[in-house]
């Protein structure tokens, strides 16, 4: 693409920033990923998520920041480190948001993935507190079905060995909880 054209689409993305950024957070994003993946202007797509999220109402940020992290992930010119750092951020916030989890392991979880990296979060995620059994029934299920396919036996025994263990001090607690309540 010749410069012409090129600067002619970030004028465009800027109108179009200054028209309807505040109202839409697919525009922050398809200009990010824009800069990103055509122009590699990394720096120029990171400034982006600050003016986003100062713009955008509450509820549309934290779809938007995990948009930019995966972005992180997925571009050429990205940094996985960067991405993995947003997604810790937002996990550390919402700790029981067990789809920021997903993610995380999601954009992890490739071609030349870190197993150890991978069974970290899949391990600190069971520690959450206050998980819910249904949330917690499909987290295992998840995690024993990744040792299945990239695992050895005593890789998979750790993770029926760690839902046990979950299973048993869920029961403790909440016993202890209904003696409380007596």
């Amino acid at each position: 693409m010749s410069n012409n054209i090129l600067q002619k689409a970030d004028e465009l993305f800027q109108t179009i920033v200054k028209k309807f950024g505040s109202t839409s957070p697919e525009v922050w994003h398809n200009y990010a990923h824009w800069l990103h993946a055509v122009q590699n202007e990394t720096d120029k797509a990171r400034a982006l998520l600050p003016r986003a999220t100062q713009a955008l109402p509450d509820h549309a940020r934290l779809p938007l920041m995990t948009k930019f992290a995966a972005l992180e992930y997925n571009s050429p010119n990205g940094s996985a480190e960067r991405g993995r750092t947003m997604f810790e951020g937002l996990i550390s916030t919402f700790p029981k948001r067990f789809d920021l989890w997903s993610q995380l392991l999601d954009h992890e979880d490739g071609p030349n993935a870190d197993k150890a990296v991978i069974r970290d979060v899949f391990e600190r995620a069971t520690k959450v507190r206050g998980l819910k059994a249904r949330p917690a029934k499909k987290w295992f299920k998840r995690w024993a079905d990744w040792e299945a396919k990239n695992g050895d036996t005593k890789s998979r025994e750790k993770v029926r060995a760690k839902a046990a263990e979950w299973v048993r001090l869920k029961a403790e607690a909440k016993t202890e909880g209904e003696d409380d309540e007596e």
